[in-house]
């Protein structure tokens, strides 16, 4: 895979996102291969991943049901455990961008690519957001609609990559819904999900409820 930055995008994002994936040593993570400038442009290369975004197979008619979305999201709380708590000297990483069209499906695994808003997690960082989030979250789309949603995918703090988890879990089943008035109710009331499904899901969106790491909300899959 090659990633191109524009001539006049900025080159701290380009050598931020080179140096995190050459860091990184994850099966399920793209493996960085070099990152070089040609006429001015910039490029990063990673490892070739077959298949395609989960975005795309929703939007071509694949519907996910209850087992298979959980096994995803099991996954990818795997990779974040990864990402969140490394070994030896390397800092923390919050990938700050989890969404379908950056999760990769291949042979019934999940792939992270675009680290593109990915950040260091460094010691004393604080939250961005200043009063409590909506906890009555509602689906606009296939999002969540709530003031605060920009604030939390820019937070550098593990709860920005578990509420991007949440946001998945919800997403795998938007095209489900037919009718879409029905987006104007509580995700609670409409997805076609099992309680325990959406009591996990729940627990990733809601700050008061949030667990306390990608570890933890494992723990709670094994139960």
């Amino acid at each position: 895979m090659i990633k191109a930055f524009t001539p006049d995008g900025p080159e701290n994002r380009f050598s931020l996102e080179s140096a995190i994936l050459a860091e990184l040593n994850h099966p399920r993570i793209p493996r960085f291969i070099e990152a070089f400038t040609d006429n001015g442009v910039n490029y990063l290369v990673q490892e070739f991943i077959d298949g395609y975004p989960l975005s795309y197979y929703i939007v071509n008619g694949k519907r996910f049901y209850e087992e298979e979305s959980k096994k995803i999201l099991f996954q990818l709380l795997e990779i974040l455990d990864y990402l969140h708590n490394p070994e030896g000297n390397r800092l923390p990483v919050i990938h700050r961008d989890l969404r379908l069209s950056n999760l990769f499906w291949y042979m019934n695994k999940v792939y992270v690519v675009d680290f593109g808003h990915a950040r260091y997690l460094r010691e004393g960082s604080e939250p961005l957001l200043n009063k409590p989030i909506e906890t009555n979250i509602k689906m606009s789309g296939s999002r969540p609609e709530v003031e605060a949603y920009s604030l939390l995918r820019k937070q550098v703090l593990p709860f920005s990559d578990l509420f991007g988890v949440g946001v998945v879990g919800l997403d795998l089943f938007s095209n489900w819904i037919e009718d879409e008035t029905l987006f104007q109710q509580p995700w609670q009331n409409i997805l076609p999900a099992s309680d325990a499904y959406k009591v996990f899901i729940e627990r990733l969106l809601n700050p008061e409820k949030q667990f306390e790491s990608a570890g933890y909300a494992l723990k709670y899959f094994n139960e």
